[in-house]
């Protein structure tokens, strides 16, 4: 990590080990299961605007939310990685935000197992 990245909102539908990874990773992360658990998309979006946060998420519901209501103050990012083992899908996360951190940040993020692409708001 070469620049201090925002502190990640990670939302209710992001695995675990994602997080783990990335707090290893040296991130600072809140997750939303762990400490607001159903709390609505709505939510999320106002925790990380009053955070100064970036979301992460795994659920495309929210993906089209967060493209809908273009929150310029934050950046976000949908993960698209399916069947592909959990130690890969979190190396390829730490390993994307670590190398493109900067370009993330106010953009929102599809992230898959093979490509990245990046939208500014």
């Amino acid at each position: 990590m070469l620049f201090k990245f925002p502190v990640i909102i990670a939302d209710e539908s992001v695995d675990a080990r994602i997080i783990a990874g990335l707090v290893q990773g040296g991130y600072s992360m809140i997750s939303v299961a762990q400490e607001s658990p159903g709390i609505s998309d709505t939510d999320v979006i106002a925790l990380a605007v009053e955070r100064s946060g970036y979301i992460i998420t795994e659920d495309k519901d929210f993906g089209d939310e967060l493209v809908y209501r273009k929150v310029e103050q934050i950046g976000s990012m949908l993960l698209r990685i399916t069947e592909t083992p959990a130690a890969q899908k979190v190396r390829i996360v730490v390993q994307t935000i670590d190398a493109h951190g900067n370009e993330l940040l106010g953009a929102f993020a599809v992230l898959s197992q093979k490509k990245l692409r990046i939208r500014q708001y």
